[in-house]
This record gives C-alpha cells, sequence and structure tokens, in this order.
C-alpha cells in the first residue's frame, strides 16, 4: 500500500505528485482550495520511491509505475467513482488512469503536463525569469542557486521558504535508481494505441507561459483528448506555477471543481 494521507469527506479526489516531490507539496499547494469547501475526500499519495512510499524493485517502467497506482485505487476506492488530479509527471499517470479505467473517473485535473522525454525540446520556451529579486541571493544556499537561475520565473522570499519547507526533504528522500529505470521505459502503453477515445469528464489543463521544463505546447494538444477541459496558460509562471500563481490555480480549480459537482447529482458538495 502506498503512503497516502487522507483529508475530507465526500467525492474521492486521487492527488499525484510530480517527480522528486511528494505528498506534501500537492497538500501545501491545494488544501487551501478545499478551505471553505464541502464533499471532497483528498486523497494525496506518495509515488513509490518517493516520500514514504520506498522503492520497488518490480517497477521498472512507467507502466509499472501507473500499476502501483491503479492497484492502490483499485483498493481505496473499489467500485466509486472518482476524480483525478496529477502534477507534471503526476499528470501523465493521471491520464494513464483515466484510460486504464475508463467509466471511474469522473474528472481530470493535469497541471503542468508535457515536456515528457518524447516531445521536441524546440516547442520549450527558454528560461527566462519574469519577476527577479535579486537581492534574494545572499540569502540562499549554494545548493538553491541552480532552481534560483534556472526554475524560479517569480523570485519571492516565500517561494524560496516553500521549497526549503516541501521540495527539499522530499528530493533527500527520492530514489533515483527507480527512476532510472522508470526514465528507460518512459512512455506509458495508451499512447500506442491507434485511436485513443476521448474523456468526456470535466477537466481542467494549466501550463505555465515561461515552463521550461513542461512548457505549454504539449497542453494546448491536450484539448482533442479532453472536450470538456478548461485550458490556461498562465503568464508569470514557470514550473513552479503552483507557488508562483496561488490565486490563479486555486480559481481554476474551483471553477473545476463546480463542474466536476454538476456530474455528480447525488453529491453533497458546496463550493
Amino acid at each position: 500500500m502506498l503512503h497516502h494521507i487522507i483529508h475530507g469527506q465526500g467525492h474521492p479526489l486521487l492527488i499525484l505528485h510530480g517527480i522528486t516531490l511528494d505528498h506534501r507539496y500537492m497538500e501545501a499547494v491545494l488544501e487551501p482550495v478545499f478551505e471553505t469547501l464541502t464533499g471532497w475526500q483528498r486523497v494525496y499519495v506518495d509515488l513509490p520511491g518517493h516520500g514514504l512510499s520506498p522503492p520497488r524493485d518490480s517497477i521498472a517502467s512507467q507502466d509499472d509505475l501507473l500499476g502501483a497506482i491503479l492497484e492502490f485505487a483499485d483498493a481505496t476506492f473499489g467500485d466509486r467513482r472518482f476524480g483525478v488530479i496529477g502534477l507534471s509527471r503526476g499528470s501523465y499517470l493521471a491520464r494513464g488512469t483515466l484510460h486504464e479505467r475508463p467509466g471511474r473517473i469522473s474528472g481530470a485535473a493535469l497541471l503542468l503536463p508535457g515536456g515528457n522525454p518524447g516531445s521536441d525540446p524546440a516547442r520549450l520556451p527558454s528560461h527566462c525569469t519574469v519577476a527577479p529579486e535579486p537581492a534574494l541571493r545572499r540569502h540562499l544556499t549554494p545548493d538553491e542557486h541552480w532552481a534560483f537561475d534556472n526554475i524560479m520565473v517569480v523570485q519571492r522570499r516565500d517561494i524560496i521558504e516553500a521549497r526549503r519547507r516541501i521540495i527539499a526533504p522530499a528530493q533527500a528522500a527520492f530514489d533515483a535508481g527507480q527512476e532510472a529505470r522508470v526514465s528507460a521505459a518512459f512512455e506509458l502503453g495508451f499512447e500506442r494505441r491507434a485511436d485513443l477515445p476521448p474523456f468526456e469528464g470535466p477537466s481542467l489543463i494549466v501550463a505555465g507561459r515561461q515552463d521550461s521544463i513542461s512548457g505549454y505546447l504539449d497542453a494546448m494538444d491536450l484539448l482533442a483528448e479532453f472536450p470538456r477541459a478548461t485550458l490556461a496558460v498562465l503568464d508569470a509562471a514557470g514550473h513552479a506555477l503552483a507557488l508562483e500563481r496561488p490565486d490563479m490555480l486555486g480559481a481554476l480549480m474551483r471553477d473545476w471543481l463546480m463542474r466536476l459537482q454538476s456530474v455528480l447529482p447525488d453529491q453533497n458538495t458546496a463550493i
């Protein structure tokens, strides 16, 4: 069983973090969205080899990693429908989940999708900083300089503090050996199918206009796969979009939950 944290009661939401992270990042950026909402059960998972979920020798591909998530979902939710939220790599695994469990997924929120190894690197924007705060540099440790210069589109003290509090501890627990095996067999099986059925549930796709890791063009390409998707490409946002533009992300998430509520007529939720 994967390590996980559950908040709230109601319609289940399976929440998948990105590579090198763990449930604490997703918890930190999403729980504020639910402060005034009821009727949603948030299940924050540590993927194998992340956080408190140990790596598995049996995981030798992305499909194996997805298999661990499906096993967890089946054991946790049984026959219940559930929504899925994924960030970065978690969004790719979220797409795999909805293709492997058709009819079980009520809605999908894909945050920072794209930029996978098969993507054209020329489609990625070059890194830039749109809100620099160079005075912060003197407060950084040597290990923090790279992220400051190459990841942070918005340079703010609270983002640095969040990286220290929730990102650095997760990176320390991350298993690079398992990730090397997964990266060598990265493509999920559903992408090799000739005709992928569209996902008809309420969806949300969010990308950062300055995201040099996932980009935004791959996110736009997903619209055909998600005919009921809201697409948002946010300016002043990179791969740390959830920390850089929390208010916008919160508004988009609440809109998605409202649309998801509309397909759950028996769900006792409050938006």
